[in-house]
């Protein structure tokens, strides 16, 4: 029996097909929403990588029970246990991590914030807390610099770009594939919506993040006074002992006798009264 053999092209034609139809679901990702959605995360990841240099990041068997924390791919999740950790993403639904891997793939490293310094006035950390919100800022606008040159981006995989933005270090980023609008379908107008959309929102978070460093400042002024405050009185109530309440007495009783005197050296220096009086 001779065996059937397929003509050479029906071989061949699928393997030619298999990167255009990769490149064409590349490009198809790549519309209004998804450019709005990859914005909103990296501009969330800016967000939580400053309050983690404010606040601090613990070590993920230090974290307290429900609190949420995200991966380096951007997936949010929730300890549920002392040592579980579980996320509703796509792909992670069925899935358990343990303290060890979520200390691995966190987006965030530990840390110590700048308000957990002791021992220092607050008006000694605001120039660490002006420094941590001017690289707030540089690092949202260079997300939404990032965005803009990666509209006209027609590749179907990220790019390398170098980010410059007044004022700021050159950062050297990769493009967002989710706003490659000029290799899908995106025009022009969805261009200029997307660049003002990203502007708007990095102007309105950096000023909410202005507002609620202004009050947290505030607070910790006053709470670093209130503890100074209680230490002094603490100071003082261990040294109000007998010795010290018996110099009191003494003087309340030097006081008691001060009708003896005729006068007062103040009355004594004025003059008599007049006769018009």
């Amino acid at each position: 029996m001779i065996p059937h053999r397929f003509p050479f092209w029906l071989v061949v034609l699928p393997l030619l097909l298999l990167p255009a139809a990769s490149r064409s679901q590349s490009a198809a990702s790549a519309d209004l929403t998804s450019c709005r959605r990859v914005s909103e995360q990296q501009l969330a990841k800016e967000e939580r990588l400053f309050r983690s240099v404010l606040f601090g990041a613990t070590k993920a068997e230090d974290a307290p029970l429900n609190e949420v924390r995200f991966d380096k791919e951007g997936n949010p999740w929730i300890k549920d246990g002392e040592n579980s950790w579980r996320s509703t993403a796509d792909g992670f639904a069925e899935t358990t991590w343990r303290n060890a891997l979520m200390n691995e793939q966190g987006e965030l490293t530990p840390r110590k914030g700048i308000f957990e310094t002791k021992r220092m006035a607050t008006s000694d950390l605001v120039p660490y807390l002006a420094q941590a919100y001017r690289t707030l800022k540089c690092r949202t606008t260079q997300v939404c610099k990032a965005v803009e040159l990666s509209l006209t981006r027609e590749e179907s995989d990220p790019q390398e770009i170098t980010v410059t933005v007044p004022g700021c270090t050159r950062e050297t980023m990769q493009t967002f594939v989710g706003c490659h609008l000029a290799a899908g379908e995106g025009s022009s107008p969805d261009q200029g919506d997307l660049l003002t959309y990203c502007r708007l929102v990095q102007s309105e978070l950096v000023k909410r993040e202005r507002d609620l460093l202004e009050m947290t400042t505030e607070y910790d002024a006053s709470y670093r006074s209130l503890l100074q405050l209680s230490g002094e009185f603490d100071a003082f109530l261990q040294e109000f002992r007998w010795p010290m309440a018996n110099s009191i007495r003494k003087a309340v009783q030097m006081i008691g006798s001060l009708h003896r005197i005729p006068c007062f050296v103040a009355s004594c220096d004025e003059s008599p009264p007049t006769e018009d009086r």
